[in-house]
């Protein structure tokens, strides 16, 4: 099993998300929180974050947290 990355801009919606509770409900994931991911036109759109490098975004705050969710299911899923 390998480690996931959740990678959050502080500057971000998205960064008011708990993200760090998902650390807690899947083994092998860590959660960044970075001032900047370079992403400065996609930031200033919608709520985003990086989930080992692929950009996952949403129109909503909890649409995003299940996609997220749901990306970290099909890699872990993957490493089965």
């Amino acid at each position: 099993m390998g480690i996931l990355i959740v990678e959050v801009c502080e500057s971000n919606p998205a960064a008011s998300l708990p993200l760090e509770v998902l650390e807690d409900e899947f083994a092998g994931i860590s959660v960044i929180r970075s001032s900047c991911l370079s992403e400065c036109e996609l930031c200033a759109q919608q709520p985003y974050v990086m989930v080992n490098g692929d950009i996952i975004a949403a129109g909503s705050l909890d649409s995003l947290m299940g996609q997220i969710r749901s990306k970290i299911e099909a890699e872990l899923a993957e490493w089965a």
